[in-house]
């Protein structure tokens, strides 16, 4: 994963204030983010894409080693050193956006090229011997699809952003493991190459990606950069994509987008908005940095598609959906293509129970609220009803102001004020199931800790019903 290197805007440190009420503080000024971090806290799901020779071989990082490069396998479609191998025959990128419009994703990343080496574009870089570089969909008996302009045009029509995945980390075609240059000889067909020559060609193929195929919402570093790449991908991306924002980009980019710290797709506790190591954060830090929450469909952390894995179940998938976005995390949720280039039947089925799951959940609430300031934010229900899970947002375009929260419920009009439930971090989103439902005629959230010395506003506090099917959820 991506160093943590400071971002490139600093906030004046306000000393700690106290105020007399034992329920109002506040410390440092929060981190504020920029319009593309706030765009994708927003988005809250996006699908990671995973296809490239991997789905060809094996799950890994990279799916090419030494006894598939020259031989072909059992489990495998062809050597992997030969660019024909990748070969999917019913390849449509219309049909995986149906799938992520069905889940509720907002943008998706491509494996534009993963740890083999290979790229889904026709590269036109040259390597050290004048040729161009051999290992893409464009070489001579591969694919000849540009299966990311393909991709591209079917997230534009679907109204989905789109970005790239490029590994600086490995590239097995040339013999690179660790960012480094491996010694010894090489097998047939790869590339043998400096350390100097493999990093000029990895930022001569990421200027094709960011340069070629649009404006693009995310970016994807995954296990970072090496120092001496750091000052020119840094005006690289500024002068050709400087609207993404960059997962693993901090020190790079305006927009960086943090790891959570796991690929369970259960961070535990809350996630802030602000802290810029690996982790659910630090409500403390003036760094804004919000934490992308990777993790897959299948079961074993198996990211790229493997016939007969198992996929979680829908109980599972909710649990996961009220750990990441329900707790201010955004889901990157794997989408493994298949052989065939498409979203197999039985994980196009999974999406949509989720997307559909919280659409019925969480469409249409019981009653809102909203407001500012020191005062409670109440709602009132029309009449008595059961209700079991509260969400609430908050104005995030200054980052996080709401440490702590309570929420209270009455049962009926004259009645005491119950506690439902507590928390900690808010931010773009925040869902409390109760431990039970509830029968209630008003609920109310009281901010007990500030960040900052501005008053917190809730944007919405919304109340729901219980929904069949849902997790267990801790609270």
């Amino acid at each position: 994963r991506g160093p943590g290197i400071s971002i490139f805007f600093f906030l004046q440190f306000r000393q700690s204030t106290m105020r007399i009420s034992s329920l109002w503080f506040a410390v440092a000024s929060a981190g504020v983010p920029t319009a593309p971090q706030l765009e994708y806290q927003q988005h809250e799901i996006m699908a990671l894409v995973h296809f490239n020779m991997a789905t060809f071989a094996k799950n890994g990082d990279p799916g090419c080693s030494a006894d598939n490069w020259d031989t072909k396998q059992a489990y495998a479609a062809g050597k992997t050193n030969d660019p024909a191998t990748f070969s999917p025959a019913k390849l449509d990128t219309d049909q995986w956006a149906q799938s992520m419009m069905d889940v509720g994703a907002k943008h998706a990343v491509l494996t534009a090229k993963h740890g083999c080496g290979f790229a889904l574009w026709p590269s036109k870089v040259k390597l050290p011997s004048g040729d161009t570089y051999g290992y893409s969909v464009g070489s001579p008996g591969a694919l000849g699809r540009d299966v990311l302009q393909e991709f591209s045009g079917s997230m534009e029509k679907a109204g989905i952003g789109h970005g790239f995945y490029y590994s600086l980390t490995n590239n097995f075609y040339l013999n690179v493991h660790v960012h480094s240059v491996q010694p010894g000889p090489t097998l047939p067909g790869q590339v043998k190459v400096s350390q100097d020559q493999f990093e000029q060609i990895a930022l001569a193929q990421v200027s094709e990606l960011w340069t070629n195929y649009g404006n693009l919402t995310e970016i994807w570093f995954d296990g970072g950069y090496t120092s001496d790449m750091k000052q020119k991908i840094t005006a690289l991306l500024a002068a050709r994509q400087p609207n993404a924002a960059a997962f693993g980009g901090f020190g790079v980019s305006h927009n960086p987008v943090c790891w959570v710290g796991t690929e369970s797709g259960n961070p535990g506790g809350d996630i802030w908005s602000s802290g810029a190591s690996d982790g659910t954060g630090d409500p403390l830090s003036s760094d804004f940095c919000p934490k992308g929450c990777d993790t897959t469909l299948q079961e074993g952390d198996v990211w790229f598609f493997e016939e007969g894995n198992a996929i979680r179940s829908l109980k599972e998938l909710i649990d996961v959906y009220h750990a990441t976005v329900g707790r201010n995390g955004v889901l990157e949720l794997d989408f493994a293509i298949n052989r065939d280039g498409l979203v197999d039947p039985a994980h196009a089925a999974r999406y949509k129970d989720l997307g559909d799951w919280v659409k019925s959940c969480y469409g249409t609430p019981v009653a809102t609220a909203h407001g500012s300031g020191k005062a409670p934010v109440v709602t009132t229900l029309a009449s008595a009803s059961i209700v079991d899970r509260v969400m609430i947002q908050e104005e995030f375009s200054a980052g996080h102001r709401i440490k702590s929260f309570t929420v209270e419920y009455q049962a009926s009009p004259q009645g005491a004020w119950q506690p439902f439930g507590a928390g900690g971090a808010v931010g773009n989103k925040r869902i409390l199931v109760g431990d039970a439902p509830v029968s209630a005629v008003a609920l109310r959230v009281l901010v007990t800790g500030t960040i900052g010395a501005d008053a917190a506003t809730i944007s919405n506090f919304s109340v729901f019903k219980p929904c069949i099917d849902s997790g267990t959820v801790l609270v």
